[in-house]
């Protein structure tokens, strides 16, 4: 299944938001139900946030590589 660029540079960001959302869910839940509410949602909305930084720098890094590739002067 073909996909549009965008939404591939866009994933990293999606990740954090979904991160920021369990984190406020797990407070939310953790002050009304218990503590296990808190400590799985902030867990999992951690987790959600450094896959998405993960994935961020590991592109940002690999876009780099290719810009100072594409920008080495060729042997004669």
């Amino acid at each position: 299944m073909w996909l549009p660029n965008t939404f591939y540079d866009r994933a990293p960001h999606y990740w954090i938001f979904i991160g920021i959302l369990l984190i406020v869910l797990g407070v939310y839940l953790g002050v009304e139900m218990g503590l296990v509410f808190l400590i799985s949602g902030v867990g999992a909305g951690i987790l959600s946030c450094l896959w998405g930084l993960r994935v961020y720098f590991r592109r940002s890094g690999r876009k780099q590589a290719v810009k100072s590739v594409g920008n080495t002067p060729a042997a004669d």
